[in-house]
């Protein structure tokens, strides 16, 4: 999980996703991802589009989880791009 946003920023780096693409990731509460977390909340409504799914880690019912789905916003012109 320690990996997620270094892999979702080497993505994106690469122009791998396109809008309407969907990022899910698993485990975000156990073990947890709080920098990939922060992020996501950090770019909601400009690059990502977020929903948290609250559920429980695998094979058990005690243990809260949760699980991210995003939407990429991104790849959008930007306001002054475009012609002259």
């Amino acid at each position: 999980k320690d990996a997620y946003l270094t892999d979702l920023r080497a993505i994106l780096d690469r122009g791998w996703l396109r809008r309407g693409a969907v990022v899910v990731a698993d485990n975000v509460g156990i073990p947890g991802a709080p920098r990939y977390r922060a992020y996501m909340t950090e770019h909601q409504g400009t690059l990502w589009r977020t929903v948290e799914h609250k559920t429980h880690a695998e094979y058990q019912t005690l243990l809260p989880d949760l699980v991210l789905e995003s939407d990429y916003l991104g790849d959008r012109p930007s306001p002054r791009s475009g012609p002259a």
